[in-house]
């Protein structure tokens, strides 16, 4: 019943947060503003001319009349990830309407990662609230919204997640557990860095955490080889 429970409000959180995101789709189904067309171009050209080519592309049509460096001077992994989800998942759509809908999915997506960090820090009950809160917060709805395909949908769901498998590998008891999770929440906040240059923000926290662990968890020994694990997470996924 508990974890009946637990699912039904999790529902119930992603359907309102995909419910409200969805509501600018009553106004055209389109891309939002400047920069999702842009995405759409760059991924599109992933999709086309595959990664090596992305990585290599200098855009003559961008920042006349130089042209731009675009894996040097955009969110790469945004352009990646939605191709890498458009070949697993696109099916026979095109992939125009897979980026309108992709930021309201991930957006509901992180209501559940919301759960699980708070979860982490708070309990169940308190994860349960603070998923239902984030579904219906406008600040993040209207970042979010179907159309949205900037770089803050994807790069919150990184962060908040890579921030979950941090706090839950540092309070986990496993050593293989803790360590699979470390380098994982590294990785995912690497991520989070290539996908959304708001995820800066994630640093200072993080830092002055770590800095405070010495005095959270007394086991040094633990600690000499998680938090290089975390950073080689970190390490891995910036890697050119």
């Amino acid at each position: 019943m508990h974890h009946l429970l637990i699912i039904l409000v999790l529902s119930l959180s992603f359907s309102i947060s995909a419910l409200i995101r969805s509501q600018p789709a009553d106004y055209g189904f389109q891309l939002n503003e400047f920069d999702p067309f842009f995405n759409y171009r760059a991924t599109k050209f992933i999709t086309d001319n595959g990664l090596d080519a992305y990585l290599h592309w200098h855009d003559d049509m961008s920042w006349y009349p130089h042209g731009r460096d675009i894996a040097a001077t955009s969110q790469v992994m945004l352009h990646v990830t939605t191709a890498t989800l458009y070949q697993i998942f696109g099916g026979g759509t095109d992939l125009y309407g897979f980026t309108i809908v992709l930021p309201m999915i991930l957006g509901s997506l992180t209501a559940i990662v919301v759960f699980a960090l708070v979860r982490v820090i708070g309990g169940t009950t308190a994860g349960l609230f603070a998923s239902l809160l984030y579904s219906v917060s406008l600040p993040i709805i209207v970042r979010g919204s179907i159309g949205w395909f900037k770089s803050e949908p994807l790069g919150l769901f990184f962060g908040l997640l890579a921030i979950y498998l941090f706090l839950s590998g540092i309070k986990s008891n496993s050593r293989k557990i803790a360590l699979a999770k470390l380098i994982g929440g590294g990785i995912f906040l690497g991520f989070s860095f290539s996908a959304w240059g708001g995820s800066e923000f994630f640093v200072l926290p993080i830092g002055l955490f770590i800095m405070s662990l010495p005095f959270v968890r007394q086991d040094n020994r633990f600690l000499m080889w998680a938090i290089p694990a975390f950073l080689l997470g970190i390490a891995i996924a910036i890697a050119p």
